[in-house]
């Protein structure tokens, strides 16, 4: 399969995994999370982030890092410190807000999520 075409397909099963981790954080922990956004308020932020970072962790970086563990970690911090700011920056206003505590939880487990899924789901 062409690596654009594993892209999109990636692209979309981390979307998946990452809203689904974020509707169930909500459903499970909303109140300590800070997630009292609606839920297409909330998947349209994750999906945003998805959207956002996953091409520069599929495109961008492997031009500056060699394949392996340096360039797995730092993609996956990557991810998690964009996504956890801009989860911050999204999902506070109008009555609501997340600190960024909140945030880095919610950017965390989604990441790792994805990250442990995409191992088994991804061909290699």
């Amino acid at each position: 399969m062409q690596y654009e075409a594993l892209f999109v397909r990636a692209l979309i099963i981390t979307v998946l995994i990452e809203c689904g981790t974020a509707a169930a954080l909500k459903r499970a922990a909303a109140r300590r999370l800070g997630l009292a956004q609606t839920y297409p308020r909330l998947l349209a932020v994750v999906a945003l982030a998805t959207c956002l970072t996953l091409p520069y962790v599929w495109f961008v970086l492997p031009a500056f890092l060699p394949k392996g563990p340096v360039y797995a970690v730092t993609s996956e911090l990557f991810a998690f410190i964009v996504e956890a700011l801009w989860y911050r920056l999204a999902l506070s206003g109008k009555g609501t807000a997340i600190n960024i505590k909140q945030a880095a939880i919610l950017s965390a487990l989604a990441n790792a999520f994805s990250f442990l899924l995409g191992v088994f789901i991804m061909p290699r």
